[in-house]
């Protein structure tokens, strides 16, 4: 036992020569060609926000299982839009939403295509469009598409 921890404290030769240790002049390099790396990527405000905004305004297509085709183009919530439009009854049932009970469906009803005329981006109609538009296999296919999107992301939904 003492031998194999005498043999741990001595410095392994074999990663040595992997991992050659570098010389100052190396070293130098290297910090340069980091600091030129970072001199690509924008450090003003208002860039970064409008790069920030472009990527929230990400949209998906929503598919037509019997066509393949797009049915329209949904834009990815932001937490804060989940947080306002999803109630924490309704939480629990985030990654099932099918199990929702009836009174709480009839209960929040409208939210549904409330959200669909906040995210779907083309085509851009109100919710009573949504409300008088969609069947029901539509709406599970809505719900399915959101709840897919945020396990694609490896993100928790029981927080909104």
């Amino acid at each position: 036992m003492l031998r194999g921890l005498k043999n741990m404290s001595q410095p392994n030769e074999e990663l040595i020569r992997k991992h050659k240790p570098l010389t100052p002049a190396e070293i130098k390099t290297k910090m340069k060609e980091h600091e030129d790396a970072k001199k690509q990527f924008s450090t003003d405000n208002a860039t970064l926000d409008a790069e920030l905004e472009a990527f929230n305004q990400i949209t998906d297509p929503l598919v037509n299982p019997v066509s393949g085709k797009a049915m329209c183009w949904i834009r990815r919530p932001t937490q804060a839009e989940w947080e306002e439009m999803v109630p924490k009854e309704l939480a629990v049932y985030a990654n099932n939403p099918e199990d929702i009970p009836e009174d709480l469906a009839k209960k929040y009803n409208d939210m549904t295509f409330e959200l669909m005329a906040k995210i779907i981006v083309n085509p851009k109609h109100d919710a009573s469009w949504w409300k008088q538009h969609s069947n029901l296999v539509m709406i599970q296919l809505f719900q399915a598409h959101l709840s897919g999107v945020f396990k694609e992301l490896g993100l928790l939904t029981t927080n909104f």
